[in-house]
């Protein structure tokens, strides 16, 4: 037995364990609200079917105010309108991520500014390049799921079925989709504070209901299976380490009996000021 974490647990358990759980600041942790914000070709109400699809609420959004936000566990933003990300993300979705919020973006002008403009910034090198090849990235988690199942094949065709790529995502990202160069990664998920990002390089709705409907089959098996993903891979995987490592695994991924769990998860809050990355 570990005794290091056998302290650190009983220390936690005894000192901080019967605070009351402080009040999470978003609404995103464990709800189904799904927003959309934009529509390129299609009516934005185009996604809702979708969003039902993946076991999930559609909730139109007016626009990227805090009081449009704070309802929503995920929220959807595609990027078409001739200018980079930036005009989009805004400080109310940055802060909307950082409590809690997952952020789904389709970005049709991808660039060099791209990454910086993101929430949390990630340490990412996004470019833009079009391609008609698309291929599942190793080990992605969005293989199969209520959408469907995908292949390699499945979101090949298009006249441009993505519009760039990012050579480089932080550690602990996971890499959905990529070029037929597996280093040239399409598609991307990592966290942002108690949040996460999934970014993908893809025209989606030109593929949903607009320029080129139909020549990528499986797009809309790729927005669903994409929706029903937690924001949370693994402890490993969000970057952790130490204390916050061992915590996280015990939350997370190690059985527990209910009383534990919640104990263990008030303890998280308490010492790190964040929900667990399992509670997106």
């Amino acid at each position: 037995m570990n005794t290091k974490f056998c302290t650190l647990s009983l220390s936690l358990l005894a000192g901080v364990c019967a605070l009351a759980m402080p009040a999470v600041s978003h609404a995103a942790v464990g709800n189904g609200n799904v927003g959309y914000y934009t529509g390129c070709y299609s009516a934005g109400s185009a996604k809702a079917p979708l969003i039902t699809q993946a076991g999930l609420t559609p909730v139109a959004v007016a626009s990227l105010t805090a009081s449009q936000l704070a309802p929503l566990g995920t929220l959807i933003i595609e990027n078409c309108n001739g200018s980079d990300i930036s005009s989009q993300i805004n400080a109310d979705v940055k802060a909307a991520v950082s409590a809690g919020m997952k952020l789904v973006i389709y970005d049709w002008e991808p660039g060099g500014g791209t990454a910086a403009a993101l929430p949390g910034a990630p340490a990412a090198t996004i470019q833009y390049g079009s391609g008609s090849q698309i291929d599942l990235a190793a080990g992605s988690p969005i293989v199969t799921g209520p959408g469907g199942t995908l292949t390699n094949a499945s979101l090949d065709g298009g006249n441009s079925s993505n519009h760039g790529y990012a050579t480089s995502i932080p550690v602990g990202s996971q890499a959905y989709l990529t070029t037929a160069n597996p280093a040239q990664i399409v598609a991307f998920k990592y966290s942002s504070g108690a949040g996460s990002v999934v970014y993908s390089a893809i025209p989606f709705d030109c593929y949903l209901s607009g320029c080129n409907a139909g020549t990528a089959p499986g797009i809309k098996a790729y927005f669903v299976n994409v929706l029903s993903q937690s924001g949370f891979t693994t402890c490993v995987a969000e970057g952790f380490s130490g204390p916050k490592l061992i915590l996280c695994k015990q939350v997370c991924e190690i059985p527990q009996s209910p009383a534990r769990l919640t104990a263990l998860i008030r303890a998280y809050i308490a010492v790190f000021r964040e929900n667990p990355p399992c509670g997106r």
